[in-house]
């Protein structure tokens, strides 16, 4: 590559990485996460059939990427603009050592209660605005195992919004509850 080619490369990298700590995400400022489910129910629906399936690449795309995290989301949050704020990379690794403990644990219950057919998401919790997004809370899945029985879990507590996108922020490793008929 010629001296023209690498001064292109490195003002291509320069932008990528000044609109990244501006806060814009990939696609622009007016788009979803890349990845993002199009409502919650698809994301309920998406990070079931990833569990039940052990698909662990299909979970990672509906969670945050550290870059969404961030660049975008983070300085949104209380705990980043406190007077003496949060660590971002002690939150990060946080939410990693969480995420990752929580996903083989939320299979296995899965696996225990012979999880077979999503039903729905209901998050019942308050919805959190911020300036760029909003944040859904109390995030439960319900679904019924093989033999019929109905049960519901929090595989993930709370659901990002984002221009009609829906991400989680991490995975939660909660027991199975089943469902009286009629709940």
């Amino acid at each position: 590559m010629g001296s023209a080619g690498a001064t292109v490369g490195v003002a291509g990298i320069a932008l990528v990485f000044g609109v990244a700590a501006c806060g814009t995400a990939p696609g622009g400022p007016d788009a979803p996460f890349p990845g993002s489910a199009a409502s919650l129910d698809d994301l309920g629906r998406g990070v079931f059939e990833s569990f039940v399936q052990n698909d662990r690449e299909a979970l990672e795309a509906f969670r945050l990427t550290e870059e969404e995290h961030n660049t975008v989301v983070w300085p949104e949050l209380p705990a980043a603009q406190a007077e003496e704020p949060f660590p971002l990379d002690l939150a990060w690794r946080n939410i990693e050592l969480r995420n990752g403990r929580a996903v083989p644990r939320a299979a296995n219950a899965l696996r225990r209660a012979d999880a077979e057919t999503f039903e729905g998401t209901e998050c019942e919790g308050a919805v959190q605005p911020f300036q760029t997004f909003v944040v859904h809370t109390d995030c439960r899945v319900r679904f019924r195992a093989t033999g019929g029985e109905r049960y519901r879990v929090l595989l993930f507590k709370d659901a990002l919004e984002r221009n009609g996108g829906y991400k989680v922020f991490r995975y939660y490793d909660e027991d199975v509850e089943r469902l009286r008929d009629g709940s």
